[in-house]
C-alpha cells in the first residue's frame, strides 16, 4: 500500500459548480515494477542519469521517468489541483513490455495488474484499473484478462494499436474479445507494438527529437497508425459479435477524422458496395489525449460528442493541455460535460 493513499476520497467538484471530470487515458508504473525495470538492459529499462534523474528506454527512443508514474498519493494531489475526479489507469503501451516474449513479460504484467488493482481497491472513487496482457501468448493473455477482471476487479485491458492495423492481424485477438464479451469488459486501444514488431535486444537507440524533425514525424506516424486501427474496427465486421464489449481508441482516432470524407468520396466515386464510412462512426469511442481544441471540434463533427471521452496521457503528456482544449473548443456545455464525464460514466457503468 502506498503511503497517503488510504482514505483519499472523491473531490466534490460538482458542489463547487465544476463538472465532474474522468480521465480515461492515464498511466501508472508501480514502484515494485519500476525497481525491476531499473535492473533490465532490454527495452523497457530505466537508466539513472546525472543529477539524480532517470529516463526509460522504449523499443524506439526514450522518455524522462519520474515519481509521477508511481506516486499515487502525489497523483491524487495533482488531480485535485486540476479538478480531475477519476483516472482510468493502464500500463504505458509505448513501453512495449506487453509485446515481449511471454516468459519475460507475463510475471511483470501480473505484478502490474496486482498493483493497479490494489490502488483501485484503496481509492475506488478515484481510480479504475485496466489489465496489461502478455500478447505473445494468447492463451496466457486470455487467462490474465480473466484473472484481472474476475479476481482483481479490473474493468478491462489495454490493447496494442498495431494489433489492429489490418483485419488479418485483428483476427488473432478474437479469443481475447470472446473472453471479454463473456466478462463484459472495456478495451482501451493505445499506440503499441505487436510481438512480431519488437526490436532485438540492443537494437533500440534513442533518437534526437530534432534530427530530421523526428518529433514531428513520430507524431504523424503514431496518428496514422491509430487511424489504421480505428478504420479496421469501424469499417469491418470485427466488433459485430461482441456487443458486451466497449472499446475506445486513443488520440481521437488518429488522422481518420481528417480523411474520412475522402474515404466517403472514394467509396462513392468507385462504386464500392456496403455501408459508407460516415455511417459507421458510432461503433466505438475515442479519447482526446494530447490533441487541441480544433482537433476536438473536427472529431465531434465526425464521431459526435457522445462518442468522445476525456483522456490526457498523464503523466507523459499535459493534463492542463487537454483540459484547456475541452474548455476552449467551440462546443456547448452539454457536449462539454458529455466529454468530461458523461460518456465515461456510461462506458464504465459508474
Amino acid at each position: 500500500m502506498q503511503p497517503g493513499l488510504r482514505g483519499a476520497t472523491l473531490m466534490q467538484n460538482t458542489a463547487k459548480g465544476i463538472p465532474m471530470t474522468i480521465d480515461m487515458h492515464a498511466h501508472f508504473v508501480p514502484e515494485p515494477m519500476a525497481e525491476v525495470l531499473r535492473k533490465r538492459r532490454d527495452a523497457p529499462w530505466i537508466e539513472a542519469m546525472p543529477g539524480g534523474t532517470e529516463r526509460i528506454h522504449l523499443p524506439v527512443g526514450a522518455l524522462e521517468f519520474g515519481d509521477d508514474y508511481s506516486d499515487m498519493a502525489g497523483r491524487i494531489a495533482f488531480m485535485d489541483e486540476r479538478g480531475v475526479d477519476r483516472q482510468v489507469l493502464s500500463f504505458p503501451g509505448l513501453f512495449g513490455l506487453d509485446s515481449r516474449p511471454a516468459t519475460e513479460a507475463a510475471p511483470l504484467l501480473s505484478l502490474f495488474n496486482d498493483e493497479v488493482a490494489a490502488v483501485s481497491r484503496t481509492c475506488p472513487d478515484r481510480f479504475t484499473g485496466l489489465a496489461a496482457l502478455p500478447f505473445a501468448d494468447m492463451d496466457r493473455a486470455v487467462a490474465e484478462l480473466r484473472r484481472g477482471c474476475t479476481e482483481l476487479g479490473l474493468a478491462g485491458a489495454i490493447l496494442p494499436n498495431n494489433a489492429f492495423l489490418t483485419i488479418a492481424e485483428a483476427e488473432k485477438l478474437r479469443p481475447l474479445f470472446e473472453a471479454g464479451n463473456e466478462l463484459g469488459v472495456h478495451f482501451f486501444i493505445h499506440p503499441g507494438r505487436r510481438p512480431d514488431q519488437v526490436p532485438a535486444a540492443g537494437d533500440a537507440v534513442p533518437a534526437s527529437p530534432f534530427a530530421d524533425l523526428v518529433f514531428a514525424r513520430q507524431a504523424l506516424d503514431v496518428q496514422a497508425s491509430v487511424a489504421h486501427a480505428t478504420a479496421t474496427l469501424l469499417f469491418s465486421d470485427f466488433l459485430d459479435d461482441y456487443s458486451n464489449v466497449t472499446v475506445h481508441m486513443a488520440n481521437l482516432g488518429g488522422t481518420l477524422p481528417m480523411v474520412i470524407e475522402r474515404m466517403e468520396h472514394v467509396a462513392e466515386t468507385r462504386g464500392i458496395e456496403g455501408d459508407r464510412p460516415m455511417s459507421r462512426t458510432k461503433r466505438l469511442h475515442v479519447d482526446c489525449s494530447s490533441l487541441g481544441a480544433r482537433s476536438l471540434e473536427l472529431a465531434i463533427s465526425i464521431f459526435g460528442a457522445d462518442r468522445i471521452v476525456m483522456g490526457t496521457d498523464c503523466p507523459i503528456f499535459s493534463t492542463d493541455w487537454t483540459l484547456a482544449a475541452i474548455r476552449d473548443a467551440r462546443i456547448d456545455d452539454t457536449d462539454r460535460h458529455a466529454i468530461l464525464h458523461g460518456n465515461a460514466e456510461r462506458l464504465l457503468e459508474l
